[in-house]
């Protein structure tokens, strides 16, 4: 190397005696997001849906496009971001981006977004939206042959630190005095999100159950069985059970450990070991309540903190000061299975568990406690959005073209391993080229697999015109 070229240059940036210079060729980073999400979404011609489906009608001519603004967003969430102006995640290169997405331009600024979504700003349009998604779930789970599945609903707090509509002082356990949101969601064992309603800070943990499951039975079919209903503790409300059981719907719902039930628990004697640490024991128990009609069946599952430091449940107060009980910690659950063993109960439940992480990735993959804006209604319809439509088809692609046969991964891994790879946009005779800068050949295979499989999914059903491009790996 000449090590006096920068010495000799010093208007020019330098770094190790590496010239710094700049470049105005499509290069993007995002090649790998580019070409795997971009052939998708052109395959199941994902274009026509939203633009029959998301209820916003643009009349400007400078206005840009709607399936133009989702997909911005589809691109921001995809990258990482977890607010509107994170679309500068991407916005370098964008020309290659829009080549291989086939659209003549891309909102690239914050502003166009929120204007974007603010037009949906009324509990009609958002119910449009969410019935449309609603169906495009079930239509992903039919694609797989899913017709019976486990149904896991649960309930989140998602802070806010705006003065966002519906966001009040209410439950939160992590920001206690804070304004939330309190969102209910529902979703298979399979981790396909099926509904999503978004609820004021300060409503109770159970209020509307009844009316949130019956939609999500609704949406998904008559065709679909559903096995078993597993929830959180949000959930254990006599009118939802009573509705439960009323309707003959098997079900596990975990229950807050209040003081009744702490003293029930200390009555217990009989505990079988199902392995290193942890015991089962059940009881039958009706409140005093005369809302509560029927007694139920609970199952306690205790498990030793020394024999496993990460187990999970609580330890109540009551129990730390007595001998028997203070090394451990215990969960309850309720459920109208009476032919299954109290460990099988249990063993039921636990999966739920490993599907928390749907939660989880919706809130760290696709920024679901992130996107917010100050009116109610469009709030809940990016939830909607990012949730039953964005995190469903990378779902799909996840389960059945990356990673079909192994452990599904979550977005976040997905960006690393496969979206994070730098491209330039170049062109070969008439058509558009795309080349990935990837060096290993191990991989390059691994990319031409995935095209190839993506080509092959035998779904069209948005009948749409497809976009042309090659790929080039090199």
């Amino acid at each position: 190397m000449n090590t006096t070229y920068c010495d000799n240059l010093a208007e020019v940036l330098c770094v190790n005696q590496v010239r710094i210079d700049f470049t105005d060729k499509p290069i993007t980073a995002w090649g790998g997001m580019g070409v795997l999400v971009g052939k998708f979404l052109e395959q199941i011609q994902f274009r026509d849906w939203i633009e029959r489906h998301v209820p916003i009608i643009e009349t400007s001519p400078n206005a840009g496009g709607v399936y133009e603004k989702v997909l911005g967003q589809l691109l921001t969430v995809l990258g990482g971001g977890y607010r509107f102006a994170h679309s500068m995640l991407w916005n370098h290169g964008v020309e290659a981006l829009k080549r291989v997405f086939g659209v003549d331009w891309l909102p690239l600024a914050a502003s166009t977004l929120t204007r974007f979504w603010n037009k949906i700003d009324s509990q009609a349009l958002v119910e449009q939206l969410g019935n449309a998604s609603r169906l495009l779930a079930k239509q992903f789970v039919a694609w797989e042959g899913i017709k019976e599945d486990n149904l896991n609903l649960d309930s989140s707090v998602l802070t806010r630190y705006g003065r966002q509509q519906g966001a009040h002082v209410g439950y939160n356990p992590k920001k206690p005095g804070r304004p939330s949101h309190h969102p209910l969601l529902a979703f298979l064992g399979s981790g396909y999100v099926v509904n999503v309603w978004n609820r004021s800070g300060d409503c109770h943990s159970g209020h509307g159950a009844v009316d949130f499951f019956q939609q999500t039975v609704m949406s998904l079919g008559t065709s679909f069985r559903i096995n078993r209903l597993l929830c959180d503790t949000s959930f254990y409300q006599v009118d939802f059970i009573d509705y439960l059981q009323d309707h003959g719907y098997h079900y596990i719902i975990a229950v807050p450990i209040w003081p009744i039930f702490q003293m029930q628990i200390m009555r217990l004697q009989h505990w079988q070991k199902i392995d290193d640490g942890i015991e089962v024991a059940e009881f039958e128990f009706k409140h005093f309540d005369p809302k509560w009609k029927r007694s139920l069946r609970y199952v306690v599952v205790r498990q030793e903190m020394a024999t496993r430091p990460q187990a999970s449940g609580k330890q109540p107060i009551l129990f730390e000061e007595l001998e028997e009980l203070k090394n451990y910690r215990f969960s309850l659950l309720t459920t109208n299975e009476y032919q299954l063993l109290a460990e099988q109960v249990w063993r039921e439940y636990r999966p739920r568990a490993n599907d928390e992480n749907v939660v989880k990735d919706l809130k760290e993959g696709y920024g679901f406690a992130a996107f917010n804006l100050p009116n109610f209604w469009v709030t809940e319809a990016v939830m909607i959005i990012n949730a039953l439509v964005f995190h469903n088809l990378i779902h799909y692609l996840n389960r059945n073209i990356i990673n079909p046969h192994t452990k599904v991964e979550q977005l976040k891994t997905l960006r690393i391993k496969y979206f994070i790879v730098p491209a330039q946009l170049g062109s070969e005779a008439r058509y558009s080229v795309l080349r990935l800068g990837v060096q290993q050949g191990k991989f390059r295979d691994k990319i031409t697999s995935l095209l190839r499989d993506i080509a092959n999914i035998p779904h069209n059903l948005f009948n749409c015109n497809a976009v042309e491009y090659n790929l080039a790996v090199g």
